[in-house]
This record gives C-alpha cells, structure tokens and sequence, in this order.
C-alpha cells in the first residue's frame, strides 16, 4: 500500500481511538501516547498484518489492558488480578515502544508516571473489604466488544486475554546484582540522582517496580533495561 493509504489508515485508527477512550477518565499523558504512539503500533501492525492477525488482536486488548489497571480497584481480590497482570502489561508496551523506536528517555518518563498511577491504584484497591465483583475484571474488562461502530475495518476487535512468556534474558542480567525487596537503587541520568527502594518483583522476575518513601516518585523497569541502568553505571545498589 502507498503511504498515503497509511496515513489515512493513521488517521481513521486515531479517530477510533479517541471514540474508544471517551468513556474512559484516564490521564491525559496516556490517552496522549496510545492517540500519538499506540495508534502508529496499530496502524503497521493493519498495514502488514490485517484486523485478523493476533498482533492486531493483542494491541488492542493491550489498549483495554491498560485503561482497566488504572481505574479503581473495588475489591483486594481485584487489585490482586490488576498487580498479577501488570508485568504482562508492562511488558508489552515495553516491546511496543521498542517497536515504535520511543526513546529511552521518553519511554522512562512514561514508566515512571505509569508506576505511580499503579502504586496509587493498589494501596486504595488492597484495603478494600473483598466484596462480589462487579461484571469482568480480568486484562479485557474494558472491552467494548458488542458496540456497533462504523469503522468495521478498524475498530477494537472483541478481546482475549494476553498470554505473553517472560522478557527474555540477556547476557548483561550477569552485571546485574541480585535484589530483593526494600534494598536501594540510585539512579543517575543527566547529572541528577535519586534513590529508590525496590518495593515489587513480578513473580517471574522480569519487572521491577522502585519508588521513594513519600510515594512521589517511581520507576517500571523490565529486568533487561534495569541490567542496562546496572552496565551503563545509570543505577547503584547501595549498600550502606
């Protein structure tokens, strides 16, 4: 297809999705990056692949994924779900911004703002009283799979859960010291430092999610990216 086919393909993918996310009170920074970046992602994946193929299935189910871990959690039980998804989530929206060529500077500062919403969520969600659970609240509660839409061709397909294996190791996770819960981190990057204690480990290992003690700054970071920080000298445990 010519790329000017693509860029209305673009457009009618950003229009949809911004039809899709009215109903959603998400923060602004991220209904920005799924209309600036998430919408490109869909669009190659359309352009290469068609609304059939599981990529184009999955990216959007990523989309739902998303926008259901940041609302509010009802029960302990249903944060539970939203804290055993999130390294899943994560994960693939790390590869989605790899995709998408996000620098890291940029794609820091999106985790960083994604770990605090998460952290937010999760100390409201665990202490609520454990009560029935209102319709779904797996990875595609927010799926609005039986809404009739004129785009038939690119609308949010009816969503199915994500099935996704572990990041996959790489040779600097050697550089990378072993951590365990409450040790800290300091970052460096552009002459500024901060130290973060390390408050979650996915069960698989492979995020890690740091923030100070007053909760006012926090950092996602996949295992790879993380023995990144560790090779590059960006991070150091400290140990005194």
């Amino acid at each position: 297809m010519s790329s000017i086919n693509e860029q209305i393909v673009l457009q009618r993918i950003q229009t949809e999705m911004d039809r899709y996310l009215l109903d959603h009170d998400a923060p602004e920074e991220v209904l920005g990056f799924l209309h600036q970046h998430w919408a490109r992602l869909l669009t190659g994946i359309f352009m290469t692949k068609g609304n059939q193929h599981p990529d184009w299935i999955a990216g959007w189910d990523t989309v739902n994924a998303l926008l259901w871990s940041l609302a509010p959690k009802e029960s302990r039980d249903e944060t539970q779900k939203m804290l055993h998804m999130l390294p899943t989530l994560l994960f693939r929206l790390q590869e989605g911004c790899v995709a998408l060529s996000i620098s890291n500077v940029e794609r820091d500062t999106l985790f960083s703002r994604l770990a605090l919403m998460h952290a937010a969520v999760a100390r409201v969600g665990l202490r609520c009283r454990n009560e029935p659970e209102k319709g779904v609240t797996n990875l595609t509660e927010a799926s609005r799979a039986d809404e009739k839409v004129d785009l038939s061709s690119l609308t949010p397909p009816k969503s199915m859960p994500i099935e996704l294996a572990p990041p996959p190791e790489t040779g600097m996770a050697m550089l990378m010291p072993e951590l365990k819960i409450g040790d800290r981190v300091r970052f460096r990057q552009h002459s500024k430092a901060r130290t973060l204690f390390l408050n979650w480990i996915s069960p698989a290992g492979g995020m890690y999610l740091f923030g100070n003690d007053q909760g006012l700054d926090a950092i996602t970071l996949t295992r790879a990216r993380l023995a990144e920080r560790f090779a590059q000298g960006e991070a150091v445990l400290v140990c005194d």
